[in-house]
């Protein structure tokens, strides 16, 4: 259409205005709604075009979003709690370490490694955080050496699984403390090195003595101080100490009374020398310990008749393997290396197996105050406190390695492995709500959570009314997600209370516990947090869910709406703008509001066919329209001049009444034929915010956002059907 504009007069009034672009836009829209001509001509100057391009230059902001037809939204984030990783779990300190042998709640394994480092009987081991997965894998896996530098096998080869021995042993290097860890630091920097395992010597036997025994298979020790420096003072081709180790080895009973020495002298001996006055801090030894070879673990320890069954294969020695590590500790009490902690706790049993960790203890270690015990009413009050006071937060070293549209592999896996399993006596100890919050914000198995919200389920079925205490779960789950920005176990929250809250779900009573992990599993076959949603949408998947089989409806609404305003991430606005499509499904305003939509497209067209200055116009409106939505591309106007939207909406609403045809608005279907006017849309804008209304999503869900939504909304359907 021909613009009777003075373009210069126009490019003065947006100077004038550069401090607001607002008002300057509105000035533009005001000076072509009055200069308009309905039966024009003329194309629009290209420089009025570029003036109001250039005067949108500041993006719709996420903070301030005007959405039509409902309020102003303000992004409202969470507030921020109490405490954060840095602060310190105090409680763990109020032990007194002259009562510590004789607290009445320690476990018996707890016990049995108290003693050993008390009596010198166990040696500890620093791993570095980025090695945890080289080290685990090294108890199931040999090193082969290089046979290029390998001339023959020698006494510190790795000795593979045989004859009982189901794990792989190997030499390493450890420290053999003063009692109690107290006054010796440990190897590496608090900050490389947060966790480190405990291994318990072998007990001397009958036919032969400790120092014979160390001698005999070449159990290597150096006195603290002394740079020892393995991996480069050992000859590759035939095994034997160079550079003057050979000589400065000492005998574990020599380290023993220097560690003693340590506690109970003034003068101390560091790297073979005597200091007098000695160091308040000690520097580490090192004991080159075979480690490995046997399954051992402490619950056979205390069993009396285990020393009498299949002895060969289970005792620990120098020469096969001293086992598994006994117990994990930690170098601080800081609320983010005690969340290391038990991650790092769930991660050797998923990688070695429940059995290994099953009564395992958890250990605070230092050269200021020696040993405390993390004892199970220890962990149930930092459990409380995470789950009420602190800011939630993801594995530093993970977070920026995962992202929602993209992750490494072996990150991923690594998060998975760390999902923490709340035991029963934990979830006996923690309300609902405390459990959810721990699974959203730090993260939970599958099990864990489903058990969860299977309590909270059976609470509501036992009310009169019924009750809504599963959904008030769920949504305290999802606030610490938002909090921590973890997609995952917010998506994990969302696809697990889908199955719980299915009515196809087994309701069993709080005795049946066991019985309910073995059917998430089941369903499952793997964890929620991955369970793809890619192809469920596709026409095999859903003609397959058709054929012979009940439709399986959304589970009860959710409100996320608080949630939803809280945050920007992407991933989350894809869980909540999920949880929003099941909700329309559920209460029926998706099939009402699909209706209303086919109704006002169908009657624009009708215009749009008749006029072309109502099509001009539409095309204006909608310019201006598209600040505030999040749209890829603006709207062409060769399209409204064309003809070309009258024939997109035409065909968008033809897609609306086949989504229409299918069933109640209830099951994937409705998906799939909702997906399928997704997939078509190139540069929607008015085709967008249809949708938006239609679904119940504000105007930041932009087409892929919407795509994930209907994925993941698909994904929580296909669950609860299976």
């Amino acid at each position: 259409p021909r613009l009777l504009l003075d373009s210069g007069k126009l490019k003065s009034e947006a100077s004038r205005l550069h401090t607001s672009s607002t008002r300057a836009c509105e000035f533009i829209q005001d000076e072509i709604r009055s200069l308009l001509v309905e039966e024009a001509q003329e194309m629009i100057p290209e420089e009025a075009a570029d003036i109001i391009t250039s005067l949108r230059g500041n993006q719709f902001s996420e903070r301030n979003v005007e959405i039509e037809g409902q309020d102003h939204l303000h992004l409202k984030p969470l507030p921020p709690l109490e405490l954060g990783p840095n602060d310190e779990f105090e409680p763990l300190l109020e032990q007194e370490p002259s009562q510590l042998a004789g607290q009445a709640d320690w476990l018996a394994s707890e016990r049995i490694v108290y003693n050993l480092l008390k009596d010198q009987k166990a040696c500890v081991k620093m791993i570095k955080n980025s090695e945890w997965s080289s080290f685990l894998q090294r108890f199931q896996q040999p090193h082969v050496a290089a046979k290029t530098t390998r001339k023959y096998p020698n006494q510190h080869d790795d000795i593979g699984p045989h004859d009982g021995y189901n794990l792989n042993s190997f030499v390493t290097s450890t420290s053999l403390l003063p009692p109690l860890g107290r006054k010796m630091k440990s190897y590496g920097s608090l900050h490389a090195y947060q966790c480190g395992v405990v291994f318990a010597l072998p007990e001397p036997s009958n036919t032969e003595t400790e120092e014979e025994a160390v001698r005999r298979t070449e159990t290597w020790a150096w006195p603290a101080g002394y740079a020892a420096k393995t991996e480069h003072n050992i000859d590759l081709r035939t095994g034997k100490l160079i550079n003057g180790r050979q000589e400065a080895l000492v005998s574990l009973d020599t380290i023993r009374q220097h560690n003693r020495d340590y506690l109970e002298k003034k003068d101390h001996v560091i790297g073979g020398k005597l200091v007098e006055g000695g160091f308040t801090v000690i520097p580490y030894n090192e004991v080159f310990l075979r480690v490995g070879g046997t399954t051992r673990t402490l619950s056979e320890d205390l069993d009396e008749n285990c020393n009498n069954q299949h002895v060969a294969g289970r005792m620990r020695t120098f020469d096969k393997g001293c086992g598994v590590f006994v117990a994990l500790f930690v170098r601080t009490i800081t609320i983010r290396d005690i969340m290391v902690l038990f991650r790092t706790r769930a991660r050797i049993g998923h990688v070695l197996g429940q059995e290994y960790v099953k009564n395992m203890p958890l250990l605070y270690l230092s050269h200021e105050h020696g040993v405390r015990v993390f004892t199970e009413k220890l962990q149930q009050q930092f459990f409380q406190l995470i789950a009420h006071k602190v800011q939630p937060f993801q594995n530093p070293t993970l977070e920026t390695q995962i992202k929602f549209d993209g992750t490494n592999e072996s990150c991923m896996q690594q998060k998975l492995e760390e999902l923490i399993d709340l035991d029963d006596g934990l979830l006996e100890a923690l309300t609902p709500e405390q459990c959810a919050r721990i699974a959203g914000g730090f993260g939970c198995t599958d099990d864990t959570v489903a058990n969860v919200l299977k309590k909270s389920k059976l609470q509501d079925e036992k009310k009169r009314n019924g009750g809504h205490k599963l959904q008030d779960v769920v949504v305290e789950g999802m606030a610490s997600a938002v909090r921590s920005g973890d997609y995952f176990t917010a998506r994990q929250l969302l696809i697990l209370y889908t199955l719980v809250s299915s009515e196809q779900y087994p309701n069993e009573s709080a005795d049946q516990k066991s019985d309910g992990k073995g059917h998430i599993s089941c369903v499952l076959h793997d964890s929620a947090s991955l369970f793809s949603d890619l192809t469920l949408l596709d026409v095999q998947n859903i003609n397959q869910l058709a054929l012979g089989s009940e439709i399986v409806p959304p589970p009860p609404p959710l409100d996320t709406d608080r949630l939803r305003r809280s945050t920007t991430a992407f991933g989350l606005l894809s869980v909540f703008g999920a949880a929003q499509i099941l909700r329309a499904m559920k209460d029926g305003s998706a099939k009402q509001r699909t209706e209303e939509s086919i109704e006002a497209v169908e009657e624009w067209v009708k215009y749009g066919e008749e006029s072309l200055a109502f099509r001009l116009a539409s095309w204006r409106e909608q310019r201006a329209d598209e600040q505030n939505v999040a749209v890829e591309t603006n709207s062409q106007f060769m399209a409204f001049a064309s003809g070309k939207a009258i024939s997109n909406r035409k065909r968008f609403a033809e897609q609306l009444k086949a989504a229409l045809s299918h069933a109640d608005f209830s099951g994937i279907q409705f998906l799939w034929g909702i997906n399928k006017v997704v997939a078509s849309m190139h540069s929607p804008c008015l085709r967008l915010e249809i949708l938006h209304y239609i679904l119940g999503l504000d105007n930041r869900y932009s087409v892929l956002h919407v795509e994930r939504s209907i994925e993941l909304a698909a994904t929580c359907l296909r669950v609860g059907h299976t």
